[in-house]
């Protein structure tokens, strides 16, 4: 009898620490879905204010190259 009260507690124990680590695993599940929004939202912002940025550049680019080309011919004419 002293032997089965002995697992029954053992059985216990590794029952409320499993328990433990169900109720930490979720609580991390919760937080990475939290991250994982938030994550998404300024990967969002990141990339247009990326495209907005490559496009006035390209543009800034172009006027500057066509105001060089503009200044040559003038003078060398």
């Amino acid at each position: 009898m002293a032997e089965q009260d002995e697992v029954m507690f053992m059985l216990g124990k590794i029952k409320g620490q499993l328990e433990g680590v169900q109720k930490s695993v979720d609580a991390q599940n919760v937080s990475v879905t939290n991250i994982d929004k938030r994550l998404r939202t300024v990967e969002k912002s990141a990339a247009v204010h990326g495209a907005v940025g490559g496009g006035l550049v390209g543009v800034g680019i172009a006027l500057i190259s066509e105001s060089i080309k503009a200044a040559f011919k003038t003078h060398g004419a």
